[in-house]
């Protein structure tokens, strides 16, 4: 169930989540990928704001559970925030760069969320959303 944010919280123009299947060794590169990664872009977005705020939520698949899907999606939709959820699976075999795989799930959810804008014809800035990705990298 997506939470939407209660009113005195900060909305942020790009975070990062994740839902881990139940936390294995064999998935410890991608939990400590999408980890220093969320630090990074925390750190890249400061003094950043756009029209559409993006948060992209990392599936990982542990021995409880796997994502019910592959690629990129996008979820729920907060109009009151202009909050879109894109949700990214990751495989199950570990990438050989986990750092580098996750970085591109941003930039594929941010894609994802470009093409969202577009057809339903809300405002969005993903130019800056890739900045602050990059900036991350």
């Amino acid at each position: 169930m997506t939470r939407v944010p209660e009113e005195a919280e900060e909305i942020l123009v790009l975070s990062v989540g994740r839902i881990v299947g139940g936390s294995t060794v064999a998935n410890e590169p991608w939990r400590d990928a999408i980890l220093d990664l969320t630090r990074r872009i925390a750190a890249a977005r400061r003094g950043i704001e756009a029209p559409l705020n993006l948060n992209v939520v990392f599936h990982v698949p542990g021995n409880m559970a796997k994502p019910e899907f592959a690629g990129v999606r996008t979820g729920t939709f907060a109009k009151r925030h202009a909050l879109l959820m894109v949700q990214v699976a990751v495989p199950e075999d570990v990438a050989v760069d986990p750092a580098a795989h996750v970085v591109a799930g941003m930039y594929a959810a941010i894609d994802e969320a470009e093409n969202w804008a577009a057809r339903r014809k809300v405002p969005a800035d993903t130019a800056k959303l890739r900045e602050i990705v990059a900036r991350a990298s």
